[in-house]
């Protein structure tokens, strides 16, 4: 009996308290989900490719000036986001998303003669945590729609899933595998992960329409822990160490090393393609950044705060009906 009225006692204290952050917390009657879908284009800063000034080989790129728009590829997720206080969000994203550059159309002359290209399929699944640092209410004319408008930024991070590969005799040729700078030969060069860690942060904004449509945008860089989204990296190994005698080592001592002699004999530079030579910088790791646009759908609680909002928003109140006396 004392058991049963101690539970009971218990359980009437859990629904007070719950009943207490409900209707009395304006916070946790704001508090909202929503999901739905990103598409954009994407870049990325690493050795193939960009717009570093010439030098003596080096790969050497000033972050943000060596990224090609024309090579920019796209992006394509879905989401889900959480409000966990009127400022601060978690969202969680899954996107898959291609980059990818070629040394071809540099307009570094020594990225030319290194004529490397690739492409990468990135799956991606990252966390973020947003910070809501500018607002608006019912910014539509006259007020006779209520437009909410909200500016963030973000920062989180996650794990992704590459796979860089390179065009050769019309077929794209994974790269990971065939070890171009002497993975798994040369003695204590492990291959590449292609599981990897990333750290993200950016900024964004979106309009929500008639309390459940959010259109917005966001942008995002992530910041990587490899140096190969573009499967280059250090400096170029005997081609004769990856020829094993199979068609695959014939193809892996064929895509290590692509020099364009040509364009290195018209330009009189000499050519860094032999063993030994630079092929990429390992000091810095590759990023990779994406541009898009959202679409979501809102997820919102019916508590009394949130229809109040609304409701002084909108000038949505209910009529008073008038009595009036009978005339005889």
């Amino acid at each position: 009996m004392t058991h049963m009225k101690a539970r009971n006692k218990f359980t009437l204290l859990t629904l007070c308290v719950t009943w207490v952050l409900v209707g009395f917390n304006p916070a946790y009657s704001q508090y909202s989900l929503d999901y739905g879908g990103l598409l954009g284009v994407t870049n990325y800063l690493g050795e193939i490719g960009g717009t570093s000034k010439p030098g003596k080989g080096e790969p050497g790129k000033p972050f943000v000036a060596d990224m090609r728009l024309d090579q920019s590829k796209f992006a394509i997720g879905g989401w889900v986001r959480y409000k966990i206080h009127p400022l601060v969000s978690a969202k969680v994203n899954i996107t898959f998303l291609r980059i990818g550059a070629v040394d071809s159309t540099s307009d570094y002359v020594n990225r030319r003669v290194r004529n490397l290209s690739f492409r990468n399929d990135i799956y991606e699944l990252n966390t973020q945590v947003e910070y809501n640092f500018y607002g608006a209410n019912n910014i539509s004319p006259r007020g006779r729609k209520v437009i909410d408008f909200t500016a963030y930024v973000f920062g989180g991070g996650g794990v992704f899933w590459h796979n860089p590969k390179a065009k050769y005799q019309g077929k794209w040729e994974a790269l990971q595998p065939l070890g171009t700078e002497g993975q798994g030969v040369i003695l204590g060069m492990k291959k590449y992960n292609r599981i990897q860690a990333q750290l993200s942060g950016g900024l964004g904004f979106y309009y929500t329409f008639n309390r459940k449509w959010r259109l917005g945008w966001e942008l995002g860089t992530r910041m990587t822990f490899t140096d190969y989204l573009d499967d280059v990296s250090s400096r170029y190994v005997d081609p004769s160490l990856l020829q094993d005698g199979t068609p695959t080592g014939d193809v892996a001592a064929a895509l290590s090393n692509r020099t364009n002699f040509e364009i290195a004999e018209a330009n009189g530079l000499q050519v860094a393609g032999a063993t030994g030579g630079i092929r990429g910088n390992p000091d810095k790791n590759d990023w990779y950044m994406y541009t898009a646009a959202t679409l979501g759908y809102v997820v919102r609680g019916k508590g009394s705060f949130y229809k109040q909002k609304y409701r002084m928003l909108t000038g949505n109140k209910k009529r008073k009906k008038r009595t009036t006396r009978a005339k005889f």
